[in-house]
C-alpha cells in the first residue's frame, strides 16, 4: 500500500472513530448522565397564581426525589390542603428519568407538574421554571 492510501485510510478511519464517540455520548437511557444521579429535596418551591407567588415550603410543602443510577424514581410530592385549593396532594414520584445534555426529564404515574417540566442541571442542583400552565411554578432541587 502506498503512503498515500495509507493516510486515507487512517483519515477515514479517524473520521469514524469520531462519528462513533459522538453517538456513544449521546443521550442514552442506560448510561446516567455524570453526577445526576443522588436524592434531592427542594430548597425552593414557589407557585404564582395571577401574578401572586406563594412559597410552598413555608407553608408546609415538601418534595423530595432519588435519581437511581439505573434511571428509576423515587420519592414524594406533599402540598397541604390550604396551598392546594383545598384538596390535599401526597402525590408518589415513582417512575423514571432521563437526561439529554444539561436537561432532566421525568415520567411516572402520577400526573403533577414533575413529569411536564424540565429541569437544568445547574451543579447539584435541578431548577425548573415553567409558565406554561395558569400558574408560574419555580423549583430548585438540591442534592
Amino acid at each position: 500500500m502506498s503512503l498515500a492510501g495509507l493516510s486515507q485510510r487512517l483519515l477515514v478511519s479517524g473520521a469514524w472513530g469520531a462519528i462513533a464517540l459522538v453517538l456513544a455520548c449521546a443521550d442514552d437511557p442506560i448510561v446516567p448522565a455524570a453526577g445526576v444521579p443522588g436524592q434531592y429535596h427542594a430548597t425552593r418551591f414557589n407557585v404564582a397564581r395571577s401574578g401572586v407567588p406563594v412559597n410552598l415550603l413555608a407553608v408546609g410543602a415538601s418534595l423530595s426525589l432519588v435519581l437511581a443510577d439505573d434511571h428509576t424514581t423515587a420519592g414524594r410530592l406533599i402540598v397541604p390542603a390550604g396551598a392546594a385549593g383545598g384538596t390535599p396532594i401526597d402525590q408518589s414520584l415513582s417512575g423514571s428519568w432521563r437526561a439529554s445534555h444539561d436537561t432532566v426529564f421525568f415520567a411516572g404515574p402520577a400526573d403533577t407538574f414533575i413529569r411536564d417540566v424540565p429541569f437544568l442541571v445547574r451543579g447539584a442542583t435541578l431548577v425548573a421554571d415553567d409558565s406554561a400552565s395558569a400558574a408560574r411554578v419555580q423549583v430548585i432541587l438540591s442534592k
